[in-house]
């Protein structure tokens, strides 16, 4: 097993100089892949648009080119998000018809291996997968942060571009608690919305709770503005016009806790990541969806190796139906498993990089076995 693995790994070495077998197999694979891709994402997006367009078009002064405007910022997402599920659907058809036609046999009989057949695709794969990462990181995160910006402001014409902001934002100070609607960036200003702050004592028992109508970060100092203080011993409230707040949170911790990983791009995430550490904050969230923007890509060049048991059969026995659907099942295994594991590195349960890389490490490392053991 170990020495078929070693002389496997030398087709590698005739990447760079493809012959005419490795040319078709990446073609039909291309060219369906394109096909299937263009089919789905239509599909979806006229779903989606049917679903939305009236609330649209309820939007204050929007018009039908809205419409258009909503499919532009929803495509990028669609596309990345089902970029792997066409890869597994295009595998198990590429692979399926050329059972059929008995041209795996064909290409056998070529002296060519059950591995060496599946390189072309996973080629190819690797090229979509690095296509999908650079359009993710380029413009689906834009995308996705514009969109949801539109709908926070109810898909109303004319609003001004997407605010370097975040929503609902906990951080702590000390023994005390502060929450905040939203956080808006403009240079070196930090406006805080609808400010809350829970004063605790040593035993973490509330004695006052403060309430802000905004806040204001400018020339290294926090003035409060509309301020109401209720002191729970007394049941007093007292309503000041202004309050200079002096606090030991950085301004910058009211972005990075409520950042939204899939709506910024990986420098942007990684630095927040490493700040938040500093501080000795949980980045379990931020770092297992950091490493998932790698995972996501890459699991498009894993769909070849499952759809490997769709191909390497006769389909005269009348079990190719049956391996197809098998097929199917633990490719969608494969999205359902990671899925929970990115759940459980969210969580803390399991390590961000365990949780993110495992599922993609167990199921190439099964359709690996599965294609070695056809050549027994």
């Amino acid at each position: 097993m170990i020495e078929r693995v070693i002389s496997y790994g030398g087709h590698f070495g005739k990447i760079l100089n493809p012959s005419s077998m490795d040319v078709y197999l990446a073609k039909i694979f291309a060219v369906r892949y394109t096909i299937i891709l263009v089919g789905l994402i239509s599909t979806l997006q006229m779903l989606d648009l049917l679903a939305k367009s009236e609330e649209i078009l309820a939007g204050k002064g929007a018009s039908y080119a809205d419409l258009w405007s909503y499919v532009k910022l929803r495509t990028p997402h669609l596309i990345s998000l089902f970029s792997p599920f066409v890869a597994l659907l295009t595998s198990v058809l590429t692979l399926s018809v050329l059972n059929v036609h008995s041209e795996i046999v064909v290409i056998k009989a070529a002296g060519w291996s059950a591995f060496r057949i599946i390189i072309p695709l996973m080629i190819v794969s690797l090229f979509i997968a690095t296509l999908n990462f650079v359009f993710s990181e380029t413009v689906t995160v834009h995308a996705r942060a514009e969109l949801r910006n539109w709908e926070g402001n109810n898909f109303d014409a004319d609003i001004p571009p997407a605010p370097n902001a975040v929503y609902d934002t906990w951080v702590t100070d000390g023994q005390n608690l502060v929450k905040a609607e939203s956080a808006n960036r403009n240079g070196s200003i930090l406006l805080l919305d609808q400010i809350t702050q829970y004063i605790r004592d040593k035993d973490k028992n509330i004695t006052n709770i403060i309430k802000a109508d905004f806040g204001i970060y400018r020339n290294n100092n926090w003035k409060l503005y509309g301020v109401k203080n209720f002191d729970v011993d007394t049941l007093e409230i007292r309503i000041l016009e202004n309050l200079d707040w002096v606090t030991t949170i950085p301004p910058e911790r009211f972005i990075s806790l409520a950042i939204v990983a899939d709506q910024v791009n990986l420098p942007r995430l990684r630095r927040t990541i490493e700040q938040l550490k500093l501080e000795g904050h949980s980045t379990d969230t931020l770092d297992t969806m950091m490493y998932q923007k790698f995972v996501s890509p890459l699991s498009t060049i894993l769909m070849p190796l499952l759809a490997g048991l769709a191909a390497f059969g006769l389909h005269r026995s009348g079990n190719l139906l049956i391996r197809i659907l098998i097929t199917l099942l633990i490719g969608f295994s494969f999205f359902v498993i990671n899925n929970l594991f990115i759940a459980l590195g969210q969580y803390g349960a399991v390590p961000p990089i365990i949780a993110a890389w495992l599922p993609l490490l167990l199921f190439g490392l099964a359709g690996i076995s599965f294609i070695l053991q056809t050549e027994e």
